[in-house]
């Protein structure tokens, strides 16, 4: 029999994927434990549980640097703050040039990230040779590769997660939809499930596509759009791909796992729709790329081909932050990269509910940017 939900939580989290309980592992840490997280769907049934779970601190902006050297700290710590091992492999981070213009970016990009102390540095032929003997060279132009970078399996990282905030007093609900935001003059103070009001101390909303319904609930828009992302998992092989691996200008992305798969995906513009059927010419774009970096793949059978969704933001940059139109309405949203910047912005989103304070390194993600500030220009980004 499932218990009643309570009638009120100091902090209603909206999304029971990465980034909902990144939020309330970091509450909890920071001594809150009155948490409610209420996911509409089931247990990595969302982009949690589907994307390429590739981790970088570099890129090419001050800005997502900034916040991805964090994030990447938080990836070192977490299998000992969680009490289990999310698996987290440093096993390197390749960007692959094919021409010039992305060459450029890549040194740019290279500016930046030893600013701000960042392991990475460009290959020489030799090294890419020996980093990357499997790939088509004549197609390389440069590598720039950040060692500190890797992959990190999601249903590794998901069970510690749950696992702790359940041990240590969430309560966590899957399949229960939120059907409206209760608001109180200019804040927020509970959601509806169905004709149950949980009244709230604040809400947080992380719930990845569905983030525009949460904010319209609430009387508000935020910044972005619906977009799908595919991928792929090929049959297991000997090892071919040492570290994990973009191509900046195929906008491909992918990495070889323990038991031998090649997983990943390639961006490509396709029909606009929101949902998780696959489509054909993606598939066959994939494999055109694969083959055309390393063609030692050609005889490689495909084993899964699965799609998932996302909300993304004009700029691909995350929406971080307190809603500026109403108070006590926090989103994680907007993400292009949200499963590697899940542990960042947990952080950063707990110390400003907790503390009353904005980390300079979430007010460039501000959601009012776009109004204020502008968008934010990053070019190492793989997204079509």
């Amino acid at each position: 029999m499932t218990k009643p939900l309570p009638k009120r939580a100091s902090v209603i989290i909206i999304g029971g994927g990465i980034q909902g309980l990144s939020v309330a592992f970091n509450l909890i840490e920071k001594g809150e434990r009155d948490i409610l997280v209420l996911d509409a769907g089931y247990w990595q049934g969302g982009a949690s549980g589907r994307n390429g779970t590739l981790i970088r601190p570099g890129f090419a902006s001050l800005a997502w640097t900034e916040l991805f050297v964090l994030t990447v700290n938080e990836w070192k710590t977490w299998s000992k703050r969680l009490g289990e091992n999310v698996m987290f492999t440093q096993r390197g981070y390749s960007v692959v040039s094919e021409q010039e213009k992305s060459e450029a970016m890549l040194l740019e990009g290279l500016k930046v990230q030893k600013r701000l102390g960042v392991n990475s540095r460009m290959l020489t032929r030799r090294e890419i040779d020996d980093m990357l003997p499997a790939i088509n060279k004549s197609r390389v132009r440069a590598v720039q590769h950040q060692p500190d970078g890797g992959v990190a399996p999601h249903h590794a990282v998901m069970k510690a997660l749950f696992s702790f905030c359940e041990r240590n007093g969430a309560d966590i609900r899957y399949r229960t939809r939120i059907t409206g935001v209760e608001r109180t003059g200019e804040r927020v103070s509970g959601v509806w499930v169905g004709d149950e009001l949980v009244q709230a101390g604040c809400i947080v909303s992380c719930a990845g596509p569905n983030n525009p319904d949460i904010a319209a609930m609430a009387s508000v828009g935020i910044n972005g759009f619906g977009m799908r992302i595919e991928a792929m998992a090929l049959e297991p092989t000997r090892p071919l791909i040492k570290p994990a691996i973009a191509l900046i200008d195929s906008l491909a992305y992918f990495h070889q796992t323990s038991r031998g798969e090649v997983v990943g995906g390639t961006e490509v513009p396709e029909r606009p729709r929101m949902s998780l059927q696959v489509d054909f010419p993606v598939m066959a774009n994939m494999a055109k790329v694969y083959l055309e970096m390393f063609p030692q793949l050609g005889e490689v059978r495909i084993l899964r081909h699965w799609a998932g969704q996302l909300h993304a933001s004009s700029d691909y940059a995350p929406l971080l932050g307190e809603h500026p139109a109403v108070r006590d309405l926090w989103f994680s949203a907007g993400w292009s990269y949200g499963f590697a910047g899940a542990p960042a912005a947990g952080k950063l989103i707990a110390e400003g509910i907790i503390k009353g304070h904005i980390d300079h390194r979430m007010k460039p993600f501000a959601l009012d940017r776009f109004e204020k500030t502008g968008p934010i220009v990053e070019g190492g980004i793989v997204l079509a």
